[in-house]
């Protein structure tokens, strides 16, 4: 089986960087200051003294790029496969995985793509062998779009290194184009010759969080640029309404689809003033197709936290995966548990299965005797579903990289995301922080290719 991404199959693949060159910014002006504040309003985050954006970039050989995206296509079509097996699924595993109730009847509906998730990012950390290995996916709600798609073609020009990431913010506006076309292709009526107007393509987050108001303003305009359409438009999650016939926008008009930058398990527990479920409301008129979403519903099964380790246990329990998924899986994944699974007394992070931005996660030796407690800013800001349950993950020694932030040369750990743009991987991105768990407090690093 051959890799699509390459000449030769994923395993092969020249492993990683043999230097890391780190840039220290000699000009007087830096790529940071060339950050359009109206795309990216975040560079500077109110409460830090820091800039979110590192001011140093990291470099990589070309081999590395191709083995990240080969890694994450192959690991894309594996937990594709996996999506199968949970989807059949007894109800009472689906509440064992943490899964809210009223959400379960909703994760089994065709759509367009014929995907779990339309966009979602797989995030790798590297080793002290210098080898990837995966930490999670996010499927449902992915952030770190505009730096990767925007910011890192920026700094690339600036610092007068290739772009990791050249050409791939064309292939996402042409990726928004094809999911438009598809929910919902123009219509000509044969008497007249003249287009019907679509139902508009609503692209819609709350809009007084600054990092989802301008990740969904930037997918938007993607969209609107390359659609040439007067019908993509953002609206604010405050201001849409639910009714008999869909999903009601203010001015009167229906929307035919909705990108929602707004986690599905949470969107299922909303409720009115008056205790009426508004969350399943919303999705009953989904499932009865008076609006198409994006993310689907079913993005959400990979986002549990939970879910890598079915694919483990699907794993160890052999004969669903072909010699080279096991492969894949073996090479690129870590061990991975459910909480009422037996461990031994290794080291693992246990991470809460809703959790996100690295809230409440710790490293632990066997299953509780506690190691390390990840400390972030401002947990109760993390929008998040409370989790019943954990999932814990064989501890991995990541490698040590230094990076230049405003306050000065930092040592810590990176993450490293790749972008799955329908089943095709994308652009990378790239995190930084001093703590062991990389939190809310993590710095945007540029990626570039080595000279």
């Amino acid at each position: 089986m051959q890799s699509p991404d390459l000449d030769q199959p994923v395993l092969e693949v020249h492993q990683v960087h043999k230097v890391i060159t780190m840039l220290a910014i000699q000009k007087n002006e830096s790529y940071i200051d060339l950050i359009d504040r109206r795309v990216m309003p975040f560079v500077e985050y109110e409460g830090y003294s820091d800039r979110y954006t590192a001011q140093s970039a990291l470099t990589f050989e070309e081999n590395f790029y191709k083995e990240i995206r080969a890694a994450s296509r192959e690991l894309f079509l594996i937990f594709e496969k996996t999506v199968k097996i949970f989807q059949k699924s007894s109800e009472k595993f689906l509440e064992q995985m943490d899964f809210p109730k009223k959400l379960i009847p909703f994760l089994n509906i065709p759509n367009v793509l014929n995907l779990s998730t339309w966009l979602s990012r797989f995030d790798f950390v590297i080793d002290q062998n210098e080898q990837l290995k995966l930490i999670e996916i996010n499927a449902d709600t992915p952030c770190g779009i505009i730096e990767a798609y925007y910011v890192n073609e920026i700094a690339a020009k600036s610092l007068s290194y290739e772009n990791p990431n050249f050409n791939e913010q064309m292939k996402l506006k042409s990726f928004l184009h094809d999911i438009r076309q598809k929910i919902s292709p123009p219509r000509i009526s044969i008497s007249s010759g003249i287009f019907n107007r679509r139902k508009p393509f609503i692209f819609s987050c709350f809009d007084d969080y600054v990092e989802d108001y301008a990740t969904t303003i930037y997918l938007m305009k993607l969209m609107k640029s390359e659609s040439m359409s007067d019908d993509v438009e953002f609206v604010s999650f405050y201001d849409l309404r639910v009714d008999e016939e869909g999903l009601l926008l203010p001015d009167g008009r229906y929307a035919g689809a909705i990108y929602r930058l707004h986690p599905i398990e949470i969107l299922i527990e909303e409720t009115a003033t008056d205790d009426t479920e508004l969350g399943v409301y919303f999705m009953e008129k989904y499932a009865e197709k008076k609006f198409a979403m994006f993310n689907p519903p079913e993005a959400v099964i990979m986002q549990n936290k939970s879910f890598l380790a079915l694919v483990w246990q699907v794993f160890i329990n052999g004969g669903y995966f072909d010699s080279f998924e096991r492969q894949v899986i073996e090479k690129y994944m870590l061990p991975s548990y459910f909480e009422e699974d037996e461990l031994n007394d290794e080291t693992y992070i246990k991470k809460p299965i809703w959790g996100r931005e690295g809230r409440n996660i710790s490293i632990v030796n066997g299953k509780n005797k506690i190691i390390y407690e990840n400390k972030i800013d401002s947990p109760n800001e993390i929008i998040c579903r409370e989790s019943k349950k954990c999932m814990y993950q064989k501890f991995v020694d990541s490698k040590h990289f230094e990076v230049l932030t405003d306050s000065g040369l930092k040592n810590g750990m990176i993450t490293i995301g790749c972008f799955m743009i329908g089943d095709r991987s994308s652009a990378v991105y790239c995190r930084f922080s001093e703590e062991r768990i990389l939190g809310n407090e993590a710095y945007y690093v540029p990626l570039l290719i080595e000279n």
